[in-house]
């Protein structure tokens, strides 16, 4: 696998998220009730463009040190090779392809299909959900890091729904019997 490509057990983390967040059959039941679809963007998040990173009381970014040490704090059993191996993965963005296997529709998009809908007098959120009707926004996702023996998986998310609709958190989850299941969401901001 080239340097920049989500592996099969990347995508299996994410779509075990999507599953049980959007369709009611995880830990978060009846979540994504009305979610007809979800609309992800095709491009990952990475440490370096700074959406996951958090900001102190005067907008400063918080070091990684601090982030890593807050997540354990959060997760006690949270591995630290789960997220030194995050922190590596997340060093460069990477494409999405259509290799998630949720239990709901779903679609990638880009931004030469975002910009003309929300570029001033293109169009608004009224614009997307018109364009995508019965989803949840953008979903945007970061690569995922594993712990040593594979059975933890951590990742970074945020959802842009509205002008005052969005959150972004940290997501833990756990392989239990041959599955992924969502064991913590740490949210970092909401809007």
């Amino acid at each position: 696998m080239a340097r920049g490509e989500l592996s099969t057990a990347e995508y299996d983390v994410l779509s075990a998220w999507v599953t049980g967040t959007f369709t009611g059959q995880g830990s978060r039941e009846g979540v994504g009730k009305d979610i007809g679809k979800i609309v992800v963007f095709n491009m990952t998040e990475s440490g370096e463009d700074g959406q996951n990173l958090r900001m102190d009381g005067t907008g400063q970014p918080i070091p990684w040190t601090q982030t890593a040490s807050s997540l354990q704090n959060k997760v006690p059993t949270l591995q630290r090779t789960t997220i030194d191996a995050y922190r590596e993965v997340n060093a460069q963005k990477a494409a999405l392809r259509r290799s998630f296997q949720p239990s709901i529709e779903y679609e990638l998009v880009d931004s030469a299909q975002l910009e003309p809908i929300f570029k001033r007098g293109g169009g608004d959120w009224l614009a997307f959900y018109k364009q995508f009707p019965g989803s949840q926004g953008v979903l945007t996702f970061s690569r995922v890091g594993f712990s040593a023996d594979g059975t933890e998986a951590l990742f970074f998310l945020s959802n842009h729904c509205g002008g005052l609709c969005g959150t972004g958190r940290y997501v833990v989850m756990e392989k239990r019997n041959g599955r992924w299941v969502i064991e913590k969401e740490i949210e970092m901001w909401v809007s």
